[in-house]
């Protein structure tokens, strides 16, 4: 059996929107939240930081401040 045919397909790439609206591809490394059942990522580490010690001053603020 050739080696090529036990190999699993690579991952389908997943594009998601950031909490501040940007669109990135999501890997094993990319910051998130659980907020009302449902995953939200940020763009980057330092995004998350600032969610994380103060939320009203994040790129969440908006989302968090409608109730949605």
């Amino acid at each position: 059996m050739n080696p090529a045919q036990n190999s699993n397909p690579p991952p389908e790439e997943k594009v998601f929107e950031t909490a501040c609206g940007a669109m990135i591809r999501i890997t094993p490394d990319t910051p998130f939240i659980y907020y009302r059942d449902e995953v939200v990522y940020f763009c980057g580490q330092s995004c998350k930081h600032t969610y994380d010690h103060n939320p009203l001053s994040s790129c969440m603020a908006a989302r968090l401040l409608s109730g949605n």
